[in-house]
């Protein structure tokens, strides 16, 4: 079931958001309903002026490091391109 949220929001944020919206080719309605579900879902919220990784991506990245530092997973340095051409053939 649908229903209608009257909010007031400063107009010149409402025009911006409306025209990020479109060029994703989506209603601005679509925008808040996601901005909602996930503000339900994690019941956070979250205003920062940088970007924040998830959990996923600081876990992923924390293997990464992991495979670095054992050497697990990584090729090369290669001082040069038939060094490369030649592990690569291998």
């Amino acid at each position: 079931m649908k229903t209608t949220l009257h909010i007031k929001v400063d107009k010149d944020i409402k025009t911006k958001s409306a025209k990020i919206a479109a060029k994703l080719g989506l209603p601005l309605s679509a925008i808040v309903n996601a901005s909602l579900r996930n503000f339900i879902k994690t019941e956070t919220f979250s205003v920062s002026t940088g970007e924040q990784m998830t959990p996923y991506m600081e876990s992923w990245l924390a293997e990464i490091e992991e495979d670095r530092k054992t050497g697990k997973n990584f090729s090369g340095p290669f001082e040069t391109t038939e060094e490369l051409m030649d592990h690569l053939e291998k």
